[in-house]
């Protein structure tokens, strides 16, 4: 067999661990120490700090008592001035309100005298329309009878001596009262009393035309309560209107005669139970 080739030989490796010697660089010379600026930096830094010192405990040093005197006044002075502001402002806003109060007092005032103005006007206007119409009706004055009382009867009794034709006042049944509206038929006088103790108003009509009853009801209708048509063949005049102890006699019909009367009477009786409101 022919041997092996053989690797040329080659330059020994240096020993591991070991590196190849360099070499040494000259010493170079030290720089010179600056002791110079170090030396005044120093120097300056102590002479700050001596002077932030100085400047503090200048600071911290207590006032002069004339200083502490000025300063307490100009504290004072700044007080009273901010109460006397607060007393001004709140003085302000109690004048406004005044003006304000006495503003809508003047409003409601005015209001009130028109109102009072207004109904005087239109009462004493509906006083006039209502005489004119009683005149025009053929109604004489308005009568006052005498009292008779108001004595409870059972409804057993019957009572018939009454000082005035219809009656306005006098004994009556304790149990029984008429509602309010109208009737086709004429109604017990010691029911109808009763009604005119409450307050009530009765008109009592004879010799009517359907037409004119048809006029009567609808006015009597008219009202919320207080009013009762009668059909009465007993009474003196073809219309009589009656309350407590008052009466009034017309001719004919009229409603703004009638109207006037129910106005000053309605609601006179011993017990004031009704309103007459339309």
């Amino acid at each position: 067999m022919a041997p092996p080739n053989k690797r040329p030989p080659q330059g020994r490796r240096p020993a591991q661990g070991k590196r190849p010697t360099q070499a040494k660089r000259p010493p170079q010379a030290r720089k010179p120490a600056q002791t110079s600026k170090r030396a005044s930096s120093g120097a300056s830094t102590s002479a700050g700090e001596e002077s932030i010192k100085a400047e503090a405990s200048t600071s911290t040093r207590a006032p002069a008592p004339a200083e502490t005197s000025r300063i307490a006044e100009e504290r004072k002075a700044k007080r009273e001035a901010a109460r006397q502001e607060r007393i001004a402002l709140a003085r302000q806003k109690q004048k406004a309100k005044r003006r304000k109060q006495m503003l809508i007092a003047g409003v409601v005032v005015v209001a009130l005298l028109g109102a009072i103005v207004y109904g005087v006007q239109r009462s004493r206007g509906q006083a006039a329309i209502s005489r004119q119409a009683a005149q025009a009706a053929g109604c004489g004055p308005v009568q006052e009878i005498e009292n008779q009382g108001r004595n409870h009867i059972p409804l057993s009794e019957t009572f018939t001596d009454y000082n005035s034709n219809p009656p306005t006042s006098g004994p009556h049944y304790a149990e029984r009262v008429a509602n309010w509206g109208s009737y086709n038929e004429e109604t017990p006088q010691t029911t109808l009393v009763h009604n005119l103790e409450h307050g009530g108003v009765v008109i009592h009509y004879k010799g009517q035309t359907d037409d004119q009853v048809d006029s009567i009801d609808s006015f009597v209708e008219s009202f919320q309560d207080g009013v009762i048509s009668n059909p009465n063949e007993k009474i003196d005049k073809p219309i009589v209107i009656a309350s407590w102890t008052r009466m009034q006699q017309c001719e004919t019909f009229s409603a703004d005669a009638l109207a006037g009367y129910i106005r000053e009477n309605c609601n006179k009786g011993p017990e004031k139970l009704t309103t007459c409101r339309r």
